[in-house]
């Protein structure tokens, strides 16, 4: 399997293949940042569409010696910040955000109880519902790190901010989401 490197540079080389092949490596990751940061199906669609585009056309000035996988984080973080920036917070969508592979409808464990299942269910959708309404720095910050496992330097690098700040944001991200899961009822799910 050709490290990402390789890809790269074969695919700034004009080998359509080897973009093709990186498209296949990243899609799911990318898709499911957009679902996260815009927590509707159809937006996340068409930002992951958009950010592939994107760096198709900015892949010939990538410098190789940063991370393509950062980079591509960054070119995704702020994609969906500009269409959530031109969309001016509205709520275009109300379609429940489902989780990359999926699998929001499968049942997870064949012996749980209609009950059980449930109650599993709604956690999943108030925290769902809580992480959307955090506010953009907080929220991203949050998904970057939590969902995608980025660690606080990657994430640090992806949105130009120090890991202090990083930290901080995901700190009073996860607060947040405390509170408002508490006062909702809800225990802790993250």
């Amino acid at each position: 399997m050709a490290t990402d490197e390789i890809l790269v540079r074969r695919a700034q080389a004009g080998d359509m293949a080897a973009f093709g092949e990186l498209v296949g490596r990243y899609q799911d990751r990318v898709y499911g940042l957009s679902t996260r940061l815009l927590t509707c199906t159809e937006d996340a669609r068409d930002a992951a569409q958009e950010i592939f585009i994107r760096v198709f056309k900015t892949l010939p000035g990538f410098d190789l010696r940063a991370d393509f996988t950062t980079w591509l984080y960054r070119v995704a973080t702020n994609v969906c910040l500009d269409q959530l920036r031109r969309r001016h917070r509205e709520r275009l969508c109300s379609l429940p955000a489902r989780d990359e592979s999926g699998s929001q409808d499968r049942l997870q464990d064949d012996r749980a109880g209609p009950e059980e299942l449930l109650l599993d269910k709604e956690r999943q959708q108030a925290v769902r519902r809580a992480v959307a309404d955090l506010p953009d720095e907080y929220r991203v910050a949050l998904v970057l790190h939590h969902y995608q496992q980025l660690s606080y330097r990657q994430v640090a690098a992806c949105l130009d901010l120090t890991e202090k700040t990083v930290a901080t944001r995901i700190h009073r991200a996860k607060l947040r989401l405390r509170q408002r899961l508490l006062l909702g009822g809800e225990s802790d799910a993250l």
